[in-house]
């Protein structure tokens, strides 16, 4: 079972300063150079490519597919307004996950304090941690046992502490190398590192349990 739960898981922008490129990639310069002289294609074209792991991480901050849709295009807005901000040296698309992470967070804030006073729905109710070890074979039996399960560990993934189940799911997602969640956290590889194994850790005792 510890096996499986490590498995789980229209603003017209400044045209000012022209951002400073390190590791771009030379595809994404050149698109974020057009989009900085006021090219809305070229911005459209970022989103387009960048739209998926926006939304993932979104989704990892907020765990409901609504919420995370909201912070994206929140996201990509802040994003063509702040463009001509963008001039250090990381990349396009860590400057873009940390401003759709930060939006996420404070929805969740937001979010939090309304449900303090009402009844809390399970968080996580779009994300599947388990859904790529779901029985294949047409076996009614198997099925409601991986969907019992499934339910079970998102609930334990709730469950976790803001701090373990943040650095879990963004790296059960595919999307972020350690590097990158440490970006996104502003702490450092190796902590994040210790948390990813904390949380798979806490969640294999609690479904062997």
């Amino acid at each position: 079972m510890t096996a499986l739960a490590a498995n789980v898981l229209t603003i017209a922008p400044p045209a000012e300063a022209v951002p400073a490129w390190s590791r771009e990639d030379p595809d994404v310069e050149r698109l974020v150079r057009a989009a900085v002289a006021g090219d809305r294609d070229a911005f459209g074209d970022l989103i387009t490519r960048h739209e998926r792991v926006v939304f993932r991480t979104a989704l990892a901050a907020l765990g409901r597919k609504e919420d995370a849709e909201d912070a994206a295009q929140e996201a990509f807005l802040i994003a063509w307004q702040k463009l001509a901000g963008f001039r250090h040296g990381a990349t396009f698309r860590t400057w873009l996950l940390t401003i759709v992470w930060r939006k996420a967070l404070d929805k969740r804030r937001s979010r939090g304090s309304w449900w303090n006073r009402q009844q809390a729905p399970t968080e996580f109710d779009d994300v599947d941690p388990v859904d790529a070890v779901a029985a294949t074979e047409p076996d009614p039996e198997r099925r409601a046992v991986s969907s019992d399960l499934g339910r079970r560990v998102r609930v334990e993934i709730a469950g976790l502490s803001p701090k373990l189940r943040d650095a879990l799911v963004l790296a059960a997602s595919g999307e972020h190398s350690y590097a990158d969640i440490a970006e996104l956290l502003g702490i450092p590889v190796g902590t994040v590192k210790w948390r990813v194994s904390e949380a798979r850790r806490i969640l294999g005792a609690r479904l062997e349990s």
